[in-house]
């Protein structure tokens, strides 16, 4: 049996909360039938502003929330291998970078999910793996496009209901954290 070190606890722990609570949220909207959703990232409208904070833990449907905790749950874990003060570092640049992307420049209805996060996890692992080339990196991108290399497909405006603005606006802000945090990484090992 594998045996966590004190680094991986306290990532899962962080992925465990994070999951948890959209699970909370979720099941408080199904039984208020959907008043929460109202928190959704609304853009370009003062009202809608917090949702900028509450829009990645509210979700459309079952199969929305669970299909975002699996990804965001794999995606998270590996990141978390330079540590987890980079993943919370990663998850707020992406979710900040997500929100106010899409409050500036997205379409003109309620925004929700975790997928501006997951994009923003997704991208910082694929750019931090070009940039610093170690074998550890690049062994995790290409797990991640192995099995999550579809993801490319959640930027076009196939369906009107998923917001492919937060899929954008979340990669940039993961791909411009993994760009600088993989120079920084290759200055400090030289």
């Amino acid at each position: 049996m594998m045996k966590l070190d004190q680094k991986d606890k306290d990532s899962l722990k962080f992925i465990a909360t994070i999951v948890v609570l959209i699970t909370v949220v979720h099941v408080v909207n199904v039984f208020t039938v959907g008043y929460l959703s109202d928190f959704g990232l609304l853009p370009r409208h003062f009202s809608g502003f917090i949702g900028i904070i509450a829009y990645p833990f509210l979700h459309g449907s079952w199969g929305h929330l669970i299909s975002n905790i699996l990804s965001f749950s794999v995606l998270a874990f590996l990141l978390s291998r330079t540590g987890l003060a980079r993943l919370i570092a990663v998850f707020m640049m992406s979710w900040l970078g997500s929100g106010l992307g899409v409050w500036l420049f997205g379409r003109m209805h309620y925004h929700i999910g975790l997928s501006g996060i997951i994009y923003g996890l997704w991208a910082y692992l694929l750019v931090y793996a070009i940039m610093y080339r170690s074998v550890k990196s690049i062994a995790i991108a290409v797990l991640v496009m192995f099995f999550y290399g579809s993801m490319i497909w959640g930027f076009l405006p196939t369906q009107e209901w998923i917001s492919y603005e937060s899929h954008f606006f979340g990669a940039i802000s993961g791909g411009v954290a993994g760009y600088f945090y993989a120079r920084r990484d290759k200055r400090r090992s030289e």
